[in-house]
């Protein structure tokens, strides 16, 4: 047998130990967050066979606003239609392939730089100089690529792979588990986004865990935050824990004071914490007592990801005379604890890249989102 067999014939043998019960379950082998032909193993049986997160669809409100992003190395382009739709396109021209646009913006047709092939918001090639001249040449055959987009509880999904999946059995509960927080009514007040020199799930991972409170924030956030309760038994694919907190997590500990109200469709206990929800593969979120706020995780590369970061709040709530200002400090607290976890995430990546492969055991209470991210994991990568 080869010795690159032999790797995977190890890896293999590992991985399953992330399926067993808790408490035995390990968690992922250290070369998951690292090596080269693990990523390569992702993108098939990930990132182009699962429904993937894209944030929140109100940011996108006016026709023909427009991001482009990437998504696993894919170049991709969202843009709100004329007639008021988000569609999701591959960011290339059907010419030559030069990519079309950059950043956000807003525009009334999608024009390439390149030659100037220009197409409507829906998609279709409308302007392409001289090429009447080719008899061959037919417009209707040229439209941009399309991928599959659909909206739930105010959420984007979208996949890129080559014939969808059925997202209502990925999601499962989903909806009904965050009825309380009345997330189709929420608004975006700030999106942005920051790389990190980590695999794209080992910042998933810290978002999803209690365990690291007192180590990474033990004076910006960790005082506020109880033991959680154990993870939800969740019918789709996702984890969800619920906490209660002292005030609200949504604010750094010196903070308290500025709390904007809390979401009028919330009774206890939802009241009085947060709930940290992971839709796998690539995006969570914590829905707190007056807003929530979620993170998006795309692979640059198996040691790289970016990672897009969105708050959002009632709309009854953007409307009070003194929201632009108290909204600052929930902004401070996300860019404090993110810089925070930064550090701990960038370290923890150099002692995973340069250790021998090895599995921990989880915390199960603590860590119960990323055990059963573990175990869903690595039964798709099996």
């Amino acid at each position: 047998m080869k010795n690159s067999e032999k790797i995977e014939n190890k890896l293999l043998k590992n991985l399953k130990l992330c399926t067993l019960p808790l408490p035995h379950r390990r968690s992922l082998p250290f070369e998951f967050y690292w090596q080269n032909s693990i990523f390569t193993q992702e993108k098939k049986r990930i990132f182009t066979d699962q429904w993937l997160g894209l944030g929140r669809a109100d940011r996108l409100m006016l026709l023909g606003e427009y991001e482009a992003l990437e998504l696993c190395g894919q170049a991709l382009l969202l843009i709100r239609d004329q007639d008021k739709a988000l569609r999701l396109y591959a960011n290339t021209c059907r010419h030559r392939g030069a990519k079309l646009l950059e950043g956000n913006g807003q525009c009334q047709a999608i024009s390439c730089p390149f030659h100037g092939w220009t197409y409507s918001q829906d998609g279709v090639l409308i302007h392409a100089k001289e090429m009447d001249k080719n008899p061959n040449f037919d417009f209707s055959e040229h439209s941009l690529i399309e991928y599959d987009l659909k909206e739930v509880e105010g959420f984007l999904f979208a996949f890129i792979g080559s014939e969808s999946t059925n997202l209502e059995k990925q999601l499962g509960d989903f909806a009904k588990l965050h009825k309380p927080w009345a997330l189709n009514d929420l608004v975006t007040t700030r999106r942005q986004a920051f790389e990190v020199q980590c695999n794209w799930k080992a910042f998933l991972d810290v978002f999803n865990e209690y365990y690291h409170l007192n180590n990474v924030h033990p004076t910006s956030i960790d005082n506020l935050y109880w033991k959680p309760e154990e993870s939800d038994i969740t019918l789709g694919d996702y984890a969800s824990q619920f906490g209660l907190t002292s005030g609200t997590g949504a604010l750094l500990e010196v903070q308290q004071l500025s709390a904007l109200p809390k979401m009028t469709s919330l009774t206890e206990p939802w009241s009085l914490g947060a709930r940290y929800s992971w839709i796998f593969p690539n995006m969570t979120f914590a829905a707190s007592q007056e807003s929530i706020w979620v993170y998006e995780a795309t692979p640059i590369s198996s040691e790289r990801c970016q990672i897009r970061q969105s708050i959002c709040f009632p709309k009854s709530t953007t409307e009070l005379p003194d929201f632009n200002e108290k909204s600052l400090a929930y902004y401070q607290r996300l860019d404090d604890a993110m810089s925070e976890d930064i550090i701990a995430l960038e370290n923890q990546h150099k002692g995973l890249r340069n250790s021998p492969s090895l599995q921990g055991q989880f915390s199960p209470l603590m860590e119960e989102n990323v055990a059963s991210f573990s175990n869903w994991y690595a039964t798709k990568m099996i």
